[in-house]
């Protein structure tokens, strides 16, 4: 007789059963659709959400007052400012550029040197919640706004003092655009400090800091006026 094997049944192994179970998240992982990529749109439009032009950079309130970011903001609106100048300078030329150009912005300086710290010692009298350094940042943001619209005022301030045949017109349309900057920049700043002042501060508080701050505006127009009267020689010559 001949002995045979016993027949044994064929099983998979468990290492077998366990790499097939294995490959089948692979195989779904692979049918999944893919996350979507941002395209050239997506992304110029993501940079364009998150830039700022230079002038609104310039205006911007900033949430910390450093000294000398609002030093360079004021600086900025002087040397706007001193570019109304020149224009005013050219009916005369010469000399006149220079004393234009440095008469312009030292009136908005006599306004921040000697008007916004007598503000700022009178609403500290009444107990206004008004710190120097808020105060420093409204002053900057107002010259920089007066900067932005003399500077804009310009080229026409230029186009009409040396076409005009009298001297009284060039007078009246350079006063013109000096009141149209001087009273921007003072509506900046009484925005700025009024918010801070009322966002802080009592019903009696703030009704005297409003007095304060409308005494201010009409003490820094004549300041201005004033400055600019002496410092122009433009606006002597027309006789205003």
């Amino acid at each position: 007789m001949q002995a045979q094997a016993p027949c044994f049944p064929v099983t998979s192994s468990p290492e077998a059963g366990t790499d097939a179970g294995a490959n089948e998240p692979a195989e779904r992982r692979d049918d999944a659709p893919a996350a979507p990529v941002p395209g050239p749109a997506a992304e110029l439009t993501a940079g364009a959400a998150g830039h700022r032009s230079w002038t609104a950079a310039l205006l911007a309130e900033r949430p910390s007052v450093l000294l000398r970011e609002e030093l360079s903001r004021f600086g900025v609106g002087l040397g706007l400012a001193s570019l109304y100048g020149l224009s005013l300078g050219a009916r005369q030329g010469g000399v006149s550029f220079v004393r234009h150009a440095a008469g312009v912005p030292a009136a908005m300086i006599a306004v921040a040197c000697v008007g916004v710290p007598a503000l700022t010692i009178v609403l500290t009298l009444f107990d206004a919640p008004l710190d120097p350094p808020r105060a420093i940042s409204a002053t900057a943001r107002a010259a920089a706004a007066t900067g932005l619209v003399l500077g804009g005022l310009a080229p026409a301030s230029a186009l009409f003092v040396v076409t005009s045949g009298a001297d009284a017109t060039a007078a009246l349309m350079g006063l013109l655009g000096l009141a149209v900057g001087g009273a921007v920049g003072i509506c900046v700043l009484l925005r700025d400090l009024g918010a801070v002042l009322q966002r802080e501060g009592g019903v009696a508080g703030v009704s005297r800091s409003t007095a304060a701050l409308v005494v201010f505006a009409a003490f820094a127009v004549v300041l201005a006026l004033r400055v600019w009267w002496g410092m122009l020689p433009i606006l002597k010559g027309g006789a205003l």
